[in-house]
């Protein structure tokens, strides 16, 4: 095993590529290895990233047909490769990484980073096994595909076969599955697992767009029995909105802001809410606890639908009423339809996806060393 650490490389530009890069890290200390998790965008131009980190936000959540016109254009033309002389300070950034750290593998965790890798000069490309983790479900982005690497990692067949419809070798391509948390894998037995009976517990976790938030947020307070957590995230905004919906039915819910230990959370609840997003849908398929989808941002999100159409534990609930209707018909005949929906889960289920992705870059590592 080579000393010298896995660098992976992420972008705060859709929660998935960040938490796959944390679950990937965190296998690899529990491997015992080393890993540093970078995001050169960020550290090269921090004001601009966050610009376009605000702007992205913007987007899928105020305008989601726009931010699917630009998704689409850059699946069917090459505009990121056309402009990627613009990144050149996170080009410089890599180059940095690289001499510091001397990695024996890298991890992408973003696709544009491998168009920026692509550049580097043959002799230092040749120090390093590339690692590509697509964090995508199904329904792929052309960019992941669009430049080289040594090995690419999906969460699932159909995505394998997916990338593969893309140009990419099946036999460059290995089906892990999505590096969510270690803790996921965890022995103990989960909470949640537990048969709900009437007193279910719900999280529900509001996008910063919040469209029904409020809506939703009441309907869950309404109901008697149930335990409620409202997760708002790091917008204070978003938590004052919502607590103003409630009225004074905001002492029912218990409200939750931003936290690292998502992992225990959601092993807790018998029901989630929220946003299909990358992160949430991988983690709560891990977790094996029913998602109920109240949003889906065009192209970006379909296939995390589609992955648990496929699964067939799809539900769409994007207002407060059918969030309700959807959970009390679960719970009916002493939960029939929420055992069936955990034993899909249970199948789709590959909680130590991190710790196996570990193993692989840290003997990709030893090879190479």
């Amino acid at each position: 095993m080579s000393n010298s650490p896995v660098l992976i490389l992420t972008a705060a530009f859709g929660d998935g590529h960040n938490a796959a890069a944390r679950g990937l890290a965190g296998g690899i200390h529990l491997r015992g290895g080393q890993a540093v998790v970078a995001d050169p965008f960020a550290e090269s131009r921090p004001r601009m990233n966050d610009f376009f980190r605000r702007l992205y936000l913007t987007l899928i959540n105020r305008h989601p047909v726009l931010w699917n016109l630009f998704y689409v254009l850059c699946h069917r033309l090459p505009l990121i490769e056309g402009t990627v002389f613009f990144h050149r300070p996170a080009y410089l950034r890599i180059l940095e990484l690289l001499h510091i750290h001397q990695p024996a593998v890298v991890v992408l965790t973003f696709p544009v980073y491998g168009h920026l890798i692509a550049r580097l000069p043959v002799d230092l490309r040749r120090r390093f096994q590339l690692v590509t983790v697509v964090t995508d479900s199904i329904s792929v982005h052309r960019l992941w595909s669009s430049a080289p690497a040594d090995l690419w990692v999906v969460p699932n067949e159909p995505t394998a076969g997916a990338l593969s419809a893309l140009g990419v070798p099946m036999n460059k391509i290995q089906p892990v599955g999505f590096p969510v948390d270690p803790r996921f894998a965890s022995p103990e037995p989960h909470p949640g697992d537990e048969l709900p009976g009437d007193n279910p517990r719900v999280l529900y976790l509001l996008s910063s767009g919040l469209r029904a938030g409020p809506d939703i947020a009441s309907a869950l307070a309404e109901q008697k029995g149930w335990s409620i957590t409202i997760g708002t995230g790091r917008d204070p905004q978003v938590a004052q909105r919502v607590q103003a919906a409630l009225g004074s039915r905001k002492d029912h819910v218990q409200m939750l802001g931003w936290t690292n230990d998502m992992p225990a959370i959601l092993t807790r609840q018998h029901f989630v809410i929220g946003k299909a997003g990358g992160a949430l849908t991988q983690e709560t398929i891990a977790s094996r606890t029913p998602f109920l989808v109240t949003q889906i941002v065009p192209g970006q999100e379909e296939g995390n639908f589609a992955l648990l159409t496929k699964i067939g534990v799809a539900q769409i609930t994007p207002d407060g009423s059918s969030v309700v209707q959807v959970i009390q018909k679960a719970l009916a005949n002493n939960g029939h339809g929420w055992r069936e929906w955990k034993a899909k889960l249970a199948i789709a289920s590959k909680p130590d996806a991190s710790l196996r992705l570990a193993d692989l870059c840290l003997a990709l590592g030893g090879r190479n060393s």
